[in-house]
Order: structure tokens, then sequence, then C-alpha cells
């Protein structure tokens, strides 16, 4: 598998999961600020409450990252970028909203 598909679906499965567990705490992940206090285990942006799933929705956000890292490092900025694209649109096109940059 090569590093464009090895990535392209990690982060596929990955964004998916993230949508529906936003879904579930009532957080738009388009909100760069909102994004940034889930990662420092802000809860309060979370409109459900008490959202039972709010650590794993934390930890994948930082997995995301991770690998968005490591795929800019391996491949370089620009073909990292044509894949979040890639999944964006895929994504997408099955009902997901598109991710903030």
């Amino acid at each position: 598998m090569s590093g464009f598909e090895h990535f392209g679906e990690e982060l596929r499965v990955l964004e998916e999961r993230l949508e529906r567990l936003a879904l579930g705490c009532g957080v738009d992940l388009h909100d760069r600020a909102v994004v940034a206090s889930l990662i420092r285990g802000d809860f309060a942006v979370c409109d459900r409450g008490s959202f039972p799933k709010r650590d794993e929705l934390r930890a994948l956000l930082m997995l995301k990252y991770r690998i968005e890292s490591r795929c800019i490092d391996d491949l370089g900025a620009g073909d990292c970028m044509r894949i979040v694209e890639q999944v964006d649109a895929d994504l997408a096109r099955r009902g997901f909203p598109k991710h903030a940059a």
C-alpha cells in the first residue's frame, strides 16, 4: 500500500468517527476554538451535557493531528493536503460536513 492509500484510509476512518462523536457531543469541528478546547480537555463546549465519549473524541482529535503531521513528514505538505482534501470530499459526498483547515 502506498503512503497515499495508507494515510487516506487512516484519515477517512478517523474523520468519520470524529464526525459521529461531534454530533453526539453537539459540537462543530469546523470551529477551531471548539477543537482547541476539546484538545485541552475543556468539554464545556459540548452542548449535550456530560457526553460519555468525550475522552474518545479528545483522543481521536489528537491522533488525527499526529497522523497528519506524520503524513507531512513522510509525503510532504502538498501531497498530504491533497489526501486531506480527498478525504473531506469523500465524506462530503456521503453527507458529512467539510472540516476546517
